[in-house]
């Protein structure tokens, strides 16, 4: 009996550390993360040259089988705009003028996203729900020039350049579907949003976001 002693001791010393490993298991599947990014089904204002876009990382955490919360950090790249105008002032002169715009905005979402289905489904569609923070920045520019006889001066080297930034919390709202491959996941979604930032501003106050998440 005694000679069978040790030849437990390898087997018990095995057992312990996966022991230990199981409640880091345990919580490590209550923790997703991935990425997220889309394009607006909008302009987000009224004209633009460049793409606007989103993207940012995502975290969610488990509460059942069906509910989680869900977070992250999404840029925005609202787009920029300009507009010209010519006038008659002063005397025997024409005034030209340019005014440009561009915008961007950072957006923390605390979202609840429930799943239908069961956990084992390969498809499961979903509803989410929750205040978003945002803070959304526009930045101005503008330039004057006036034609005289035939010279032409501006006013000013550089074009007047302004920056204003508005803290909102904003309801959102969104549907899609969870396409599972293993542990990792595909969600493409549609998310409306309601921007407090487009009171009297330039950004629109509803936006449609159609978006692609991954996560694992």
């Amino acid at each position: 009996m005694v000679g069978d002693v040790p030849s437990g001791y390898p087997a018990m010393n095995l057992h312990i550390p996966m022991l230990m490993m199981l409640p880091m298991a345990a919580s490590a599947q209550l923790l997703t993360f991935g990425v997220q990014g889309g394009v607006p089904a909008q302009q987000p204002i009224a004209r633009t040259d460049n793409m606007p876009f989103a993207i940012g990382p995502t975290l969610g955490v488990r509460i059942s089988s069906g509910l989680s919360l869900e977070s992250g950090l999404l840029y925005h790249r609202i787009g920029r705009g300009s507009q010209t105008g010519v006038f008659l002032y002063p005397e025997n002169s024409i005034t030209l003028t340019s005014e440009g715009w561009r915008g961007h905005a950072l957006a923390v979402p605390f979202l609840a996203k429930y799943r239908f289905r069961s956990e084992r489904s390969a498809l499961r569609p979903f509803v989410t729900a929750g205040p978003t923070l945002r803070r959304t920045t526009i930045e101005t520019s503008q330039a004057t020039s006036i034609l005289g006889g035939s010279s032409l001066s501006n006013l000013g080297p550089n074009p007047l350049i302004g920056s204003a930034t508005k803290w909102n919390l904003d309801p959102t709202f969104g549907v899609g579907a969870d396409f599972r491959t293993g542990r990792f996941h595909t969600e493409p979604m549609v998310r409306y949003s309601y921007w407090g930032a487009g009171k009297n501003w330039l950004v629109r106050k509803n936006q449609v976001d159609f978006l692609l998440g991954f996560r694992f």
